[in-house]
């Protein structure tokens, strides 16, 4: 029995020999990682160095990388018309066949227990060589695995990459620009959890743990918009004289839902590697100049960052949202510009773009009154105070059915606005109609039998006469303030004619009235020049233009 234990034990001795340094003999310095899912003929970068990785057998267009066990890995996927995909593969945890480096100093030590050698000799001390030699094999095995990164295995062996298809950008398309965004998430709501080696630990908060705001989104809309080749116009070096956007069509965005988790690897924050992944549910309305809804439809949008938290991760996923909209093959026929032939084929097209006519019921003529204070005192009823999220302005009241004519600088980007008629009676006003380019807006409230002003078909002011501002300056408890001045000059700035005027004009007269001594409309009032040494230099749109703009027609 003892002559047959010697000898298993002499095998094992042998076996450890030839089995030092196991992991990196069996498992290796490199892991095979699949990549998958991702179309064929994508280009591979580990850590940005492009890499001829081998197909995967059976699944189209994936492949096997070979990565070292040891570090960090930066995997990118890059295809031609899809958003880029990176992703870190790192290590953790140990691989087990590192544990045969012991199978030596197991071995010794069987030896050791062994009282006699082959020949019944009893070995003694001699033994104790034999043990050392034992650590020493198992010892040199494990340094070698370490030092070759053998004895780790990385925290993937399968990536699933998120290519997002690009927008395809018509060539010549319609200019297009971003509205407001709306987050609908209040601080305080849950969005996610912290979840440590996949058990969900502390609740994160909106605001606290992220926070965005309405601004950052819209710039970042714009700057998506750019990158991508669409043609956004700047709002910088425009006149004073226009207002709101100039482009085509405004993108708008409404986000109710918000599910953001970081994912940790080790409780010790020291220790652990970060997933934050992140996934949006956006509601977007494509408008054309006239606050017109042309698409609206609801996208969401998914993203992955590796890194502890931030709004690396939310932004990417909202712009991912934003792209699966753009894709939307509604708004590709909105974008695409046509009818860009001949000088006929722009006006029909200029034509078809028009907004359909809005049908207003015209108000009786005043009864002309026999005193220039009773004709100025009768417009004066005709003119509201208009209050918006940012502010106050005036409007004039242009049919007996409700419908009011402002400034679009002063509804900005409102749905909804609040009227305050010259006899206290408050309503909402409804913004039906906008014409940035000529800063022009359309209000309509509920109400019926009022008094209103008749648009002139022609152009009634005339140089040096008389002209009388009515509105709501400075102060909301100033509404129909009257101020006089004269008619100062007929001017042209970037194509749209303007009134120019002294009359005196302040911060909420915007929108208001400029009319005659008989109380006729000739212009409605929208900016004023202001700096040192200026003085009494006004302008007004004149009235005879409005219905144009707005595309209105009157029916008695």
């Amino acid at each position: 029995m003892k002559k047959l234990f010697t000898p298993v034990v002499s095998a094992l001795l042998i076996s450890s020999l030839l089995l030092q340094s196991c992991a990196t003999i069996l498992s290796t310095p490199y892991q095979t990682v699949r990549v998958v899912g991702q179309p064929a003929g994508s280009t591979i970068y580990v850590n940005d160095k492009e890499v001829k990785a081998k197909p995967l057998a059976g699944t189209p267009g994936g492949v096997k990388l070979r990565l070292r066990r040891k570090k960090s890995s930066e995997v990118k996927v890059k295809h031609e018309g899809y958003k880029e995909y990176s992703e870190v593969v790192y290590p953790d945890g140990g691989s087990g066949t590192t544990y045969f480096n012991w199978l030596p100093v197991i071995g010794s030590f069987a030896s050791a227990l062994t009282p006699t050698d082959d020949y019944g000799n009893d070995t003694g001390i001699s033994r104790i060589p034999g043990i050392g030699w034992g650590w020493l094999i198992g010892i040199g095995g494990w340094v070698v695995d370490i030092s070759t990164g053998s004895n780790k295995k990385l925290n993937k062996r399968e990536i699933k990459p998120i290519l997002i298809r690009q927008p395809t950008v018509v060539a010549g398309s319609q200019s297009v620009q971003s509205g407001p965004i709306t987050v609908r998430v209040k601080g305080g709501d849950k969005m996610g959890n912290l979840i440590v080696r996949g058990e969900p630990s502390d609740i994160l908060y909106f605001g606290t743990s992220l926070d965005v705001t309405s601004d950052k989104l819209k710039d970042n809309v714009n700057s998506t918009l750019k990158d991508l080749g669409f043609t956004v116009p700047s709002s910088d070096g425009r006149s004073m004289f226009a207002t709101g956007t100039s482009s085509r069509y405004t993108l708008q965005g409404e986000m109710r839902s918000i599910t953001y988790d970081i994912h940790a690897s080790n409780k010790y924050e020291s220790r652990s590697r970060f997933e934050t992944h992140c996934a949006v549910e956006v509601t977007w309305k494509l408008l054309n100049q006239s606050r017109q809804t042309v698409v609206e439809t609801k996208t969401t949008g998914k993203a992955v960052k590796f890194e502890k938290g931030g709004s690396a991760a939310f932004e990417d996923a909202f712009e991912n949202a934003l792209y699966a909209f753009l894709e939307n093959q509604e708004v590709n026929t909105a974008l695409a510009k046509s009818g860009t032939g001949s000088t006929a084929a722009a006006k029909t097209d200029a034509d078809a773009n028009k907004p359909a006519l809005i049908t207003l019921r015209r108000a009786p003529a005043a009864k002309a009154s026999t005193t220039e204070s009773g004709s100025i005192a009768t417009a004066a009823r005709n003119v509201v105070t208009i209050e918006a999220s940012d502010g106050h302005g005036s409007g004039c009241v242009i049919s007996a059915d409700g419908y009011i004519v402002t400034n679009a600088h002063v509804v900005g980007e409102e749905e909804t606005v609040k009227i305050t008629l010259a006899d206290g009676l408050k309503a909402t006003g409804k913004v039906v109609r906008v014409n940035p380019e000529m800063d022009l807006a359309l209000v309509k409230i509920d109400a019926d039998g009022l008094t209103a002003f008749q648009l002139p078909g022609s152009a009634l002011a005339e140089l040096g006469a008389d002209v009388f501002a009515i509105g709501t300056p400075a102060d909301k408890e100033l509404g129909q303030s009257i101020t006089k001045g004269i008619v100062s000059g007929r001017r042209k700035v970037e194509g749209h004619a303007y009134l120019q005027t002294d009359v005196s004009i302040n911060g909420g007269n915007s929108g208001g009235a400029l009319v005659t001594r008989s109380g006729q409309l000739v212009g409605i009032v929208n900016a004023k020049l202001v700096g040192r040494g200026i003085e009494g230099i006004g302008f007004a749109i004149p009235a005879e233009l409005v219905t144009e703009a707005l595309q209105l027609k009157f029916v008695d």
